[in-house]
């Protein structure tokens, strides 16, 4: 599926961003590591008395359909505990708020800002492929006896003009919840607003470590792969490669998402497994990473990363290759959309691959387009879909993972209804932080939550490399799944 990408990054206006308190949404200016925020509390929920038995079974089943998982209704004021160190201050919120809006009438109403323009403009076709999925789900399954629709507006990955989109959707779209915004800026630009407004901010297309936190932030919900979890993955199979202290230089996105590449990888430095020899800092909004690119070979270090993402990545795919610098490279999951960003650079890559260097990533999922999987029933699917929807294939593949995002999203709504009886925000935001999903298109291992016990939804991934294949891209697996399902706790806590 074109990645699981997507999610990337980052920008707003350049946000170089690396701090930014637990309190606050916008990512600071300054280049400390993070400040510290309390840890998530770890207890479970109490336990909730069990249905009375003496029902007759017709009310039983009533009570069933009315009532959430736990037994006991959720109620739609006041502090809602919803799952493990987990609350929802309904007090709080707006006075005309309602837990029904956007699922009142016959639609489901869901809203996105993404980039359709500028330099990460290749994302802008998640949505797209999203609403395919909607409209498949809508001829064949509908949820609830309503239909999908998401609203989505273009933020060119512009933190404030997705913060006039989000403001814009909640004012006159209707919207029940936002799905998949698109990047670590965006999406702190607009937690605030929809936190505020208590309304769902959900898979977070962005692995930034912070959306992990459910004790603070209980209606913000993230989605891909950890880029710190990312790093340590790579920095443990460096070691295992190339032993400890290996020379490593490291281009930088210079915002929130290339940050946390950063604060991770000068960790693992000072961990004592690798040495950082170099490292370049680049403006998202710059045209090329050229001037970086040349420092970065002259270094000549054992090792590049590229925590870099969308018309960035194969810029440092043609400047390696263009060079005789020959390192072992490692590059963000970001990056993983093969027709996208390495169609342009096929037979550079390919080289790189057989002298020894070829482009490294993690991905989590199966990669649509990627012949590998071209018998695949899970992949099949997405490509029958994207055809009979919108006469599109996995040539882009921000279609495909705009298909797999929608899985996620459908799920969601369908165990909403299953588990608590009917849509509203309370009951979706109780169900997703209570989530257990399988999908066909994952690589390894089941994507749940647990409140505090585990806030990340995404954490198994293999590392595999560009490769070329009877003259095709294609990913070939350089590693065992690293599964590490279960075991995220919660942002700088549980």
């Amino acid at each position: 599926m074109g990645l699981v990408i997507a999610a990337c990054g980052d920008d707003d206006d350049g946000g170089d961003s690396t701090e930014a308190p637990a309190e606050t949404e916008a990512a600071a200016e300054e280049e400390e590591a993070p400040a510290e925020t309390e840890a998530a509390e770890e207890e479970a929920p109490a336990e909730t008395e069990a249905m009375e038995e003496e029902e007759p079974a017709d009310t039983e089943a009533m009570a069933e359909e009315e009532e959430g998982a736990s037994g006991e209704a959720l109620a739609l004021e006041g502090d809602v505990e919803i799952a493990a160190g987990t609350v929802l201050n309904l007090g709080e919120c707006p006075d005309d708020w309602d837990p029904y809006q956007g699922v009142d009438g016959d639609e489901i109403r869901l809203g996105q800002s993404l980039p359709q323009s500028g330099q990460l403009a290749a994302f802008g076709a998640i949505g797209e492929g999203m609403q395919m999925w909607f409209d498949y789900i809508n001829d064949t399954d509908p949820i609830d006896g309503r239909d999908l629709v998401l609203v989505m507006k273009d933020d060119g990955y512009e933190a404030g003009r997705a913060v006039a989109n989000v403001e814009e959707m909640l004012d006159t779209e209707d919207i029940f919840s936002f799905v998949h915004l698109i990047g670590t800026p965006i999406n702190f630009a607009a937690r605030p607003i929809t936190d505020e407004a208590c309304v769902g901010q959900l898979f977070n297309s962005t692995g930034f470590p912070w959306w992990g936190d459910p004790a603070n932030y209980p209606w913000t919900v993230g989605n891909i792969l950890n880029y710190v979890t990312e790093t340590n993955i790579w920095c443990d199979a460096i070691v295992e490669e190339n032993g400890e202290g290996a020379t490593v230089a490291a281009l930088i996105m210079n915002n929130d998402f290339g940050k946390t590449y950063q604060q991770t990888l000068q960790q693992c430095a000072s961990d004592g497994k690798i040495e950082i020899v170099e490292e370049q800092l680049h403006d998202p909004a710059a045209p090329d990473v050229t001037n970086e690119m040349t420092t970065i070979i002259g270094s000549n270090a054992d090792v590049f990363i590229a925590g870099t993402t969308a018309a960035f990545c194969p810029q440092t795919v043609g400047a390696v290759a263009g060079s005789e610098w020959r390192p072992t490279y490692y590059m963000s999951y970001t990056c993983n959309n093969l027709a996208s960003f390495f169609t342009p650079v096929q037979d550079l890559a390919g080289q790189l691959a057989d002298e020894g260097s070829g482009v490294r990533m993690t991905n989590s999922n199966k990669v649509c387009g990627d012949p590998v999987y071209a018998d695949d029933p899970a992949v099949q699917e997405i490509e029958q879909v994207l055809d009979e929807y919108g006469g599109v294939t996995c040539a882009d593949g921000s279609y495909s993972t705009g298909v797999y995002y929608g899985q996620m999203v459908t799920q969601l709504l369908k165990d909403t209804v299953d588990n608590y009886g009917e849509l509203n925000r309370v009951n979706l935001m109780a169900a997703l932080w209570n989530s257990t999903q399988t999908n066909d298109m994952l690589l390894g291992g089941q994507l749940q939550l647990d409140g505090v016990n585990d806030a990340y939804w995404t954490e198994a991934a293999q590392i595999q490399e560009v490769v070329v294949a009877d003259g095709a891209l294609s990913f070939n697996p350089v590693s065992d799944v690293v599964d590490q399902e279960g075991q995220g706790g919660s942002f700088e806590g549980g």
